[in-house]
């Protein structure tokens, strides 16, 4: 089993007495007292936000509903709006059929006119025969032949040429019916036409009609799918400044915790005066002073978790390098492993490391998915160490970093070369 050596320098041990450790203790416990304080408000606050959370979804759940009602109608005006356009096709069609048995009317009551005209003309030749010959009787034609053969034969013409005028005059009251009949059922046809084109009309006005209500419609939709993205969006944002609240509350009474246990132990240390000496074998004494020396303890250099605060506020003793599980975490400086904990009892730091680099200087690697020195181990800058993870009280794969002083936490900032932070 992995055990947690720690190398503690007498002269750090003894830099500050047992009632200044006391006095330490005690603020921090007012640290811790003061985060227990908030947590019991935020739950307070948890639970009627949770009960807002839970009104949101309902709301959601009831704009669900109504967008599928909506989306009902939509479709239903879809289905009458094709039914429609299928009715005016059809009327399209009829109306291409009237305007075509139309021609067809209009081409017969040219025939029939052209008929009349030359039977017309004919008649009219046959009154200018008889005008022309003069007003001569039946008897008179008879009377004037020399035999009777001559008398047959002037009598069978005279019959001829009556019964042809005859019929030539009934012919042409016959065409001139048929021509007002033509004209009559033309008539009837164009009535009809303007009847279906009026039929037309209103198909359109009622097709605009369903169209724009339609369109009505699916921006009613398209509101309503907005208003629900916003309730959705509005009940995660609730629920994860609730989850993130209570994280940054609950890591920070674990790291005040350890800060208690670890004074404990100074204080226990003093009292059984035990010491223990450290080697500044590998150390670098310019990087005891912060100007710089260490290096980045990932490949990724961006900060989520800041020094000495979340950004929520709650206390946060080192920094927070986001990066995916599995990724290299190297020693910041040249030094000894002094400490190999393990998720059991590391106190929430995961699977930890310790560098020891000389005058007091250590750093802490946390969150990690695997260990890969030893204590007593000597690295080089850069050396990996670890494998980066999620262990712990962690909320998210990232690297934890710690910089330590005499024992006591520091900015890391400085040894980082950070400036401005």
């Amino acid at each position: 089993m992995l055990c947690f050596c720690v190398v503690v320098n007498p002269l750090a041990a003894s830099a500050k007495t047992r009632s200044e450790l006391e006095s330490e203790k005690k603020q921090i416990q007012q640290k811790i007292d003061a985060a227990n304080k908030k947590i019991a408000e935020l739950k307070e606050q948890k639970e009627l936000k949770e009960e807002y959370a839970g009104e949101l979804r309902k709301k959601i759940d009831l704009l669900q509903d109504e967008i599928d009602v909506i989306q009902a109608d939509a479709d239903v005006l879809r289905g009458q709006i094709n039914t429609n356009q299928d009715k005016i096709d059809k009327v399209q069609a009829k109306i291409d059929e009237a305007e075509r048995k139309i021609e067809e009317i209009q081409n017969k009551i040219n025939q029939l006119q052209a008929e009349f005209d030359a039977t017309y003309e004919l008649y009219c030749q046959r009154l200018r025969a008889m005008y022309i010959s003069g007003s001569v009787t039946t008897l008179e034609i008879l009377l004037t032949c020399e035999d009777l053969s001559s008398m047959l034969t002037r009598s069978e013409m005279i019959k001829s040429v009556s019964e042809q005028d005859s019929e030539t005059l009934d012919s042409l009251m016959t065409k001139m019916e048929e021509i007002e009949k033509s004209k009559q059922a033309l008539q009837d046809k164009r009535i009809e036409l303007n009847k279906d084109k009026q039929e037309l009309v209103s198909k359109k006005e009622e097709l605009v009609g369903q169209k724009s209500k339609l369109d009505a419609n699916i921006a009613q939709i398209e509101s309503k799918k907005s208003e629900y993205s916003a309730q959705v969006a509005e009940c995660n944002a609730v629920i994860a400044s609730i989850a993130s609240t209570t994280n940054d509350c609950m890591e920070t009474i674990a790291e005040s915790q350890e800060e208690i246990d670890r004074i404990e132990s100074t204080i226990q240390s003093i009292i059984n005066q035990s010491t223990a000496g450290e080697s500044n074998s590998g150390s670098n004494s310019s990087a005891s002073t912060g100007k710089g020396q260490f290096r980045y303890p990932t490949d990724y250099t961006k900060i989520s978790g800041t020094y000495p605060n979340y950004r929520s506020g709650g206390y946060h003793g080192g920094v927070d390098f986001p990066c995916p599980v599995g990724s290299n975490v190297y020693a910041a400086a040249a030094g000894k492993v002094i400490a190999c904990m393990p998720t059991a009892t590391s106190g929430g730091y995961g699977n930890c490391v310790m560098i020891s680099h000389g005058n007091g200087l250590v750093t802490l690697y946390a969150h990690n998915s695997s260990i890969l020195v030893s204590v007593g181990q000597s690295v080089s800058k850069g050396t990996v160490i670890a494998k980066s993870g999620n262990t712990g009280r962690s909320t998210g794969p990232h690297c934890h970093f710690e910089v330590r002083l005499n024992g006591s936490r520091v900015s890391p900032y400085p040894y980082l070369g950070i400036t401005g932070a």
